[in-house]
Parts: C-alpha cells; structure tokens; sequence
C-alpha cells in the first residue's frame, strides 16, 4: 500500500517547482505534485472571488490519491501554511512535514515585539496602499510589491514582458494568497505538531521569514532546522539541487 510524498507549490509558482525531486529524496514513497486552485491545469480563479490557505487545503485533501495510506508533506512558502493545514484534515497518518520558509504573517503580528529585526519589513507591506487593496491586488504594482519584497529590489521591472504577464495572469490568485497568510490569525502556539517536522530557510532570506521559522521552532522543539548557505526565499526555483540536497540528509 503506497505511501505518498506530496510537494505543494508556492504564490506565482504551481507543480513544476518542485520538478526534478530525487528518488532519493521521497523515501521510497510515490511523488504527488498537484496544483493549488487557480493554477494550471486547474481553471483560474474568477476576479472578485475570494479564497484562503483553508480552501486550497481542502481542495488537496479532497483530490488525494485514492490509493495513499500515509503522507510526507513538503510545501514552500504559502505552500507552507497549506502544508500545515493539510496535516490536519489529511483522510491517512502524516509521517512528516518539510517547510520551506512557510509564511505566517498574520501569526508574526502578534509577536513582531519579538523580532525588531523583521519590523522594518513587515510594516513596508503593511503600510503600502497596494498590499491589502482589492482594486489593486494582483495588478502591476502589488505585483511588483511583491516580487521585489521576496527577490530584491528591481526584480519586478527587471523580469521579462512574457514572464510578467504569466504572473498578472495569476495576479488575482496570488493575491489571495497574500491575504490569507496576512489575515490568518492563528497563532503560532496552535500549530504545535507531534508529527516529525523538518523547517528549512535560506541564508539570504528575509529577516521575517528567519522570524516565522523560529516562532515555529519554539512551539515544535522536535523539529530540526536546516539553514541552506548563500541562497534567499526563492532556493527552490533557482538553486533546486541545494534544496534537494537537504531533503535527502533526511531520507
């Protein structure tokens, strides 16, 4: 009876992000790279309607492989907070989860006290006229808001005419997304898990990125915490192999 490792991808991304995992790295367990809603093959999700991590969680549970007995759980970014609710409504046993900067901003508003280092971030987003906008959410400038914010500065305007368009193709989606982890209020104490938890970020990260894996860390003191040298919140798209390399340390 098959086990399954499930690879949720991330805002702006879909399923081939996590494309080339090795065997090795999955444990024996049969990949399963399915795409949240709004994202190819899945149609797009209609401008005005809105959705959260919950929805996308549900979705995947509800589209499991009839076959799974038990789940290994990887997800990036939004994809981590997915991660994190899948464990709970998944139908079989979760063996494990593996976060990739899981991002949790509506949990670090109420511990920013905590992390002065991620203030400065956190109130760029917050204090934008374009970051919680629903007239402006998904178009051009969130976008660049956001591209910039994970990537550095310029990335937006730098990025190729056809790449910009494939991610304002997904604006809407995105924007959503970008919601949802805002909005979220359950706190870090709540996602305490038994389940044997893997949380992974980049050197070149955010400063609150590096805040939400620690918050994580203190409620979840099995976990162990991998740093990956020299890359930032986007390792998976563009240094995939160093990602890798960590899933496979775990077996």
């Amino acid at each position: 009876m098959p086990a399954y490792s499930v690879f949720i991808h991330s805002s702006g991304t879909g399923p081939a992000l996590w494309a080339g995992v090795p065997a090795s790295a999955t444990a024996g367990s049969t990949p399963w790279f399915p795409a949240n809603l709004g994202y190819p093959p899945l149609p797009p999700v209609a401008h005005g309607v809105h959705l959260n991590a919950d929805d996308d969680a549900r979705h995947l549970a509800a589209t499991l492989p009839a076959d799974a007995t038990s789940l290994r759980i990887f997800g990036h970014s939004y994809g981590g907070l997915v991660a994190l609710k899948l464990a709970r409504l998944a139908p079989v046993p979760v063996e494990s989860l593996f976060l990739l900067e899981p991002v949790l901003f509506g949990a670090l508003q109420q511990v920013l006290d905590r992390h002065p280092a991620a203030v400065p971030e956190v109130n760029l987003l917050r204090q934008s006229p374009v970051f919680l906008n629903d007239t402006l959410g998904g178009t051009a400038p969130w976008m660049e808001l956001f591209i910039d914010y994970w990537n550095r500065p310029g990335s937006w305007s730098r990025m190729p005419e056809a790449m910009q368009q494939a991610q304002l193709a997904l604006g809407w989606k995105m924007y959503q997304e970008v919601r949802s982890v805002t909005l979220d209020q359950t706190p870090f104490s709540a996602w305490r898990t038994d389940v044997p938890l893997t949380l992974v970020w980049g050197e070149r990260t955010t400063e609150a990125a590096k805040a939400m894996i620690r918050e994580l860390a203190l409620v979840n003191p099995q976990a162990q915490e991998i740093v990956l040298p020299g890359v930032g919140h986007m390792a998976i798209a563009v240094k995939p192999a160093v990602v890798f390399a960590a899933m496979e340390r775990l077996g």
